[in-house]
């Protein structure tokens, strides 16, 4: 697992018929869901003509026309409506009808991530159903559900006093160690889950994931840590109390990652950057503080105060924690660049260029996954975005970008294709080279088969399949794997 954490961590990097109608009976609701109450009327959704075995676009369709028109906000309205349909259809209904409505509906789009964190964090029930709820989870929107089955239950631990040490942190991923991908979302999820013990307090947020004996939950906590202190400054609508706050009951705070609509101000002539609804807008801002800890030291941390970013140095807070967790710190780092820019992808490449050598090529990444956001996910406009990154970093920031792109968009659905087929836009060989290398590393990550590693790389173009099976960690084709 070791070899492919890093791409895990730079692609990281965000859930009763009878609620809204009589006709069925309702099942027991768990502490982190609304009640009926909450739904109706402030969704003022008609009564429902479907039932939980209806088509999913049948459901989207009762939905949509319901929340054109809701009293108040209308994403509290989609969102209310989506978590209502926990209880009867599923977490994997729910999910379905969220990815129906994704391709109709550019806000709940652009808020996708965002509301699958809902969802799993309304799902979550107890410790004990919490490995078949988080497996009941479905990959679409960035993997959001998992993150926020986890982060329920950290919040119900919080709401409950209760303490969490090792046992418990080496415990709640234990169920999922046998899928790559699932054990790192559980392990990333924690990472956000982790703040809400310390109210967005990020060095303590770490240590808690130092608790963990397992090196590999470890590195992925880090990860969740990071992409929430930018998050929960800036869009505490799409952080865990935030949806709390929609939801109509009270949380602490955690996270979701939601994309935001923003324009680069230096992209290429002619291209309006798109919606996000992956992890690459997330726009952070002003320092947040956390006061009573005491003034201590550790791992030459402080416990003291702390300041969430700095608008006057881009390097923080990788450079202000232990050398240990600042890999995890700039794969998102760009994101916070890109907030205090107002959306300049050249000066956040700038900003990779002047990092530590030792992190430029994780920074670089961090910027192709934030493009593929800005681009609209659109594979020819990320692939020119990431030409403003040419020259810096000794010739490979435009390398390392483009390559943080392709693994984006494997993780945006968890299908290689995508990369794949963006790989093959890509004319520099060095950079093309990479981009396949990159597809087979995060392959490695989602299929645990040498022969379903093959399949997926032959789809590469005749000339790299090599370099994908290599990234992928299999043998060269015609050879004994």
């Amino acid at each position: 697992m070791t070899s492919v954490l890093p791409r895990l961590l730079r692609a990281a990097t965000a859930g009763c018929v009878g609620l809204f109608a009589a006709s069925c009976s309702p099942s027991l609701r768990g502490t982190h869901g609304p009640s009926p109450a909450d739904v109706g009327p402030r969704t003022s959704l008609a009564p429902a003509s479907w039932s939980a075995q209806s088509p999913a676009g049948k459901i989207a369709t009762w939905m949509r026309e319901g929340c054109r028109r809701p009293e108040g906000s209308r994403a509290a309205c989609v969102e209310r409506a989506l978590t209502g349909l926990i209880d009867p259809a599923g977490i994997a209904k729910s999910m379905e009808v969220l990815d129906t409505l994704v391709t109709t509906d550019e806000e709940v789009r652009r808020n996708a991530h965002a509301l699958a964190h809902g969802l799993g964090i309304s799902a979550y029930r107890s410790p004990e159903t919490a490995a078949a709820t988080f497996a009941g989870c479905t990959p679409s929107q960035m993997s959001g559900c998992y993150h926020g089955v986890i982060q329920g239950y950290f919040l119900a631990q919080v709401a409950q006093g209760k303490q969490i040490g090792t046992p418990q942190i080496d415990a709640l991923c234990e169920p999922h160690r046998a899928s790559m991908f699932l054990f790192f979302q559980c392990a990333h999820g924690m990472g956000h889950g982790v703040m809400a013990l310390h109210e967005n307090h990020v060095p303590m947020a770490l240590e808690t994931c130092d608790l963990a004996t397992d090196h590999f939950i470890r590195g992925s906590c880090y990860g969740g840590v990071f992409m929430e202190n930018i998050v929960n400054v800036t869009h505490p609508h799409h952080t865990a109390e935030g949806h709390a706050g929609t939801q109509a009951h009270g949380q602490h705070a955690a996270d979701a990652h939601a994309g935001h609509q923003s324009q680069p101000v230096d992209a290429p002539a002619g291209h309006q950057a798109g919606s996000a609804d992956a992890h690459a807008a997330h726009q952070a801002g002003a320092a947040g503080a956390h006061a009573g800890h005491g003034a201590g030291q550790h791992a030459g941390m402080n416990h003291g105060e702390w300041k969430a970013l700095d608008r006057n140095d881009f390097q923080y807070p990788c450079n202000a924690v232990a050398e240990k967790y600042r890999t995890s710190c700039y794969t998102m780092q760009t994101s916070a660049v890109l907030y205090f820019t107002q959306g300049s992808l050249g000066a956040a490449a700038r900003a990779c260029g002047e990092a530590p050598p030792e992190y430029r090529e994780t920074c670089f990444s961090s910027l192709g996954r934030d493009i593929t956001a800005y681009a609209a996910q659109n594979h020819q406009r990320s692939l020119e975005f990431c030409r403003l990154a040419r020259g810096l970093a000794e010739g490979m920031g435009e390398v390392w970008c483009v390559a943080g792109v392709a693994v984006n968009f494997v993780n945006l659905a968890a299908d290689p294709g995508e990369g794949i087929r963006f790989c093959g836009l890509v004319r520099d060989e060095r950079g093309k080279t990479e981009c396949y290398r990159s597809v087979g590393q995060t392959i490695a990550s989602l299929d645990n088969t040498p022969s379903g590693r093959a399949t997926h790389c032959e789809r590469a173009e005749p000339a790299f399949v090599t370099v994908c099976r290599q990234g992928a960690g299999i043998q060269p084709a015609g050879t004994d794997d």
